[in-house]
């Protein structure tokens, strides 16, 4: 069962504003050196721990200086011991060679702060080499206290965590009095909490007099069917009137209950715009009471899904609230589009095929009277989601990567370009890694957005304090390391459950486009070539490709998950990299679809299949035909021109902040047993 709400209340209104403009993050010091002129961005930002110690951590960076500052505090003291522990870790679980801070006030009443790393999940020791340094503390009339430490960004010590643009686990404890200054035990609480501490928040500025600021809400109660995937779609309608332009500002997450996010593995929002000489309330109307329907590869689909492309949301597990900079808003309303209607997608996940899951989800936007200085847009790059790239099962590096190429980043952007704001980026449950690469004449400029250590469970939008320009002609790579020995015996395959793959980002622009996608896919023949597939179709409850003709009789029945583990089981290393480089280099097909004159033609032949006779058939061109999703469709939809790697580009090479080891070995570290960490993530392999 299915039914739209909307949020309508004042009370409402507040409340939501409030914890829009909170973002669940503490936010301070809006004018402090960190803050940046051009934009409402900072880096000063504080994190509550513990409730019950009062325990919290403030920080703010110097990108001049390279260094980061950490304000412990501590309103009350715990019973496992009165110095605090900060573990800086990679997945959240203090384990050998863990970075660990420990710091607080003796009985004398001298502060500390001790460089430490981890011995095992417990016993914590002296590191060699002492890089926190004490820049104040206070001892609080509560008996807590409030100690400031400062570290370089990068200690260049292998018993060091370096801050940079890769996720951190940060996990937190407690240590004893008694205990020595070169060695303690400390108990950690059984959390930890995932943060870029290199990354910008927004901070809203006040509102100016005569400024609106309202809120809507777009959700859906649904009773989630029995299968693991479910992608689900419907119509809404905005439940006001807006003759006026106005802009939305931000938006959040909504869940009537922690069962309805613990089921929801993203959810996108899409405008609906109806051709010109259309009537949208026509249109779309009829479909508001609709209860929803799967929204790819259906066959029976009645939704005008091809007039709502834009986006205005997106969303993902872990992800927190947005706030747009002070500079962009999307449009809202309007002389031209008084009324709204919006296309809501979520993608339930269900890996216990439970039948009682019933959950109310949606999205809250905030939207206001004044009119930024820009209208941005949301919009998706990367490999795209209906082609067919495979990974062996067991392989423990593996790199995917999907492009916007020249000649799409020409069609699309204006001939001063567009500033991308922030990005978010999204895979599934075998990615490591995860970079956005930008290409212009030959040469490989700066990262966009690189994470070493990608976490399936938060993704965030993430801010660039440097807003990146993209030029017509420039070309942007998103590119993936995966590694699936957790699956044991099965391999991965592109696809939409969490147990397959995607490699794919969202970039926030400054423009508002004619385009949504801008995606690459590996030729979707070449695979069907390599596993002798002649035919197959989707099962929507397998969520898997059915294979129905094959040059080896006994693979049909078999789906194309099932089929590509059994022929890649046994392949060998070599075989390994020769079919990464295979998907990786070999030329991709490329689309970038003006969804503005699509939605226009396909309403202009609408009207055409009704003025001809019962039993007549439209014959459409190629690129139209193509646009025709079915359970037999194996490549994305408008392909327009071919992509590449551009490989013989000479690899970008970030600044190196410290020098080269002299020696490997784990150094002179006071605990010998010691094994110093890799580093965040994986190994990329040299491009």
């Amino acid at each position: 069962m299915e039914r739209n709400v909307f949020a309508r209340t004042s009370s409402q209104h507040k409340l939501i504003i409030l914890l829009l403009f909170t973002n669940k993050l503490s936010v301070f010091a809006q004018n402090s050196p960190s803050s940046s002129p051009q934009s409402s961005l900072t880096f000063h930002q504080r994190e509550i721990l513990d409730n019950a110690t009062g325990l919290s951590l403030e920080w703010n960076l110097s990108l001049e200086s390279k260094t980061i500052l950490f304000t412990i505090e501590r309103l009350r003291g715990s019973a496992e011991g009165n110095y605090v522990a900060l573990g800086l870790t990679k997945k959240g679980r203090v384990e050998q060679g863990a970075d660990v801070i420990l710091t607080g006030i003796r009985s004398n009443g001298r502060p500390f702060v001790t460089d430490m790393v981890a011995a095992n999940g417990r016993a914590v020791v002296q590191d060699r080499n002492q890089n926190w340094v004490l820049v104040d503390s206070q001892t609080l009339a509560s008996g807590g206290s409030r100690i400031t430490i400062q570290r370089g960004f990068d200690a260049c010590d292998e018993q060091d965590m370096p801050f940079n643009t890769a996720l951190i686990h940060l996990v937190w404890g407690y240590g004893s009095t008694t205990s020595s200054r070169t060695q303690t035990e400390i108990s950690w609480r059984n959390e930890s909490r995932p943060i870029y501490f290199l990354d910008p928040i927004v901070v809203p500025p006040p509102p100016q007099e005569n400024e609106t600021i309202k809120t809507f809400r777009v959700s859906r109660r649904m009773l989630i069917p029995a299968r693991h995937t479910t992608y689900w779609c419907s119509m809404h309608k905005l439940n006001t009137t807006l003759s006026q332009k106005h802009h939305i500002v931000g938006f959040a997450p909504y869940f009537s209950s922690d069962l309805g996010r613990k089921h929801v593995h993203h959810q996108t929002i899409h405008r609906c715009i109806a051709p010109v000489d259309s009537d949208p309330v026509k249109l779309f109307e009829p479909f508001i009471n609709h209860p929803g329907e799967e929204c790819y590869i259906n066959k029976r689909t009645q939704l005008p899904r091809s007039y709502c492309v834009e986006y205005v949301h997106q969303w993902a597990v872990g992800g927190k609230n947005v706030l747009f900079p002070d500079n962009i808003g999307f449009p809202l309303g309007g002389e031209y589009s008084p009324v709204q209607y919006f296309f809501y997608e979520t993608h339930y996940d269900n890996p216990e095929v439970r039948d009682d899951l019933d959950v109310e989800t949606g999205a809250d936007f905030i939207y206001s009277s004044r009119l930024k200085e820009n209208e941005g847009g949301i919009m998706m790059v990367g490999h795209g989601i209906f082609g067919q790239w495979v990974m062996p099962p067991m392989t423990t590096e593996f790199d995917v990567a999907g492009h916007c190429n020249p000649t799409c980043t020409t069609r699309m952007f204006p001939p001063g370009g567009v500033e991308m704001v922030a990005a978010r980026l999204h895979a599934h449950l075998s990615s490591r890694r995860m970079r956005i690469k930008h290409f212009r004449n030959g040469i490989e400029l700066p990262w966009i957005l690189n994470d070493e250590n990608y976490d399936f469970n938060f993704q965030p939008w993430r801010w660039l304090y440097n807003p990146v320009r993209i030029l017509p002609g420039d070309q942007i790579t998103v590119r993936c390391g995966y590694e699936n020995t957790w699956k044991n015996s099965s391999a991965t395959v592109s696809g939409y459950s969490t147990r397959d793959e995607m490699c794919v980002g969202w970039l926030l622009i400054n423009k508002r486009l004619d385009y949504a996608h801008c995606m690459s896919e590996y030729p979707s023949e070449k695979t069907l070539a390599r596993f002798g597939i002649q035919n197959m179709t989707w099962d929507l409850d397998l969520h898997d490709r059915i294979i129905h003709s094959a040059t080896n009789p006994q693979n049909v029945g078999l789906t194309f998950n099932q089929l590509v583990t059994n022929v890649l089981s046994n392949y060998t290393i070599e075989q390994r990299r020769a079919l990464e480089d295979e998907q990786l280099y070999t030329p991709h097909v490329q689309s970038c679809f003006n969804f503005i004159s699509g939605g226009r033609i396909q309403y202009y032949l609408s009207l055409l299949k009704q003025e001809l006779p019962e039993g007549v058939e439209l014959p459409l061109p190629a690129m139209f035909r193509d646009l025709q999703v079915s359970d037999r469709t194996i490549q994305m939809p408008a392909i327009s021109s071919v992509a590449r790697y551009p490989r013989e580009v000479p690899e970008y090479q970030p600044e190196i902040s410290c020098p080269a080891p002299k020696s490997g070995g784990t150094g002179e570290g006071v605990y010998r047993g010691y094994k110093p960490p890799v580093g965040i993530g994986g190994k990329w392999r040299k491009y």
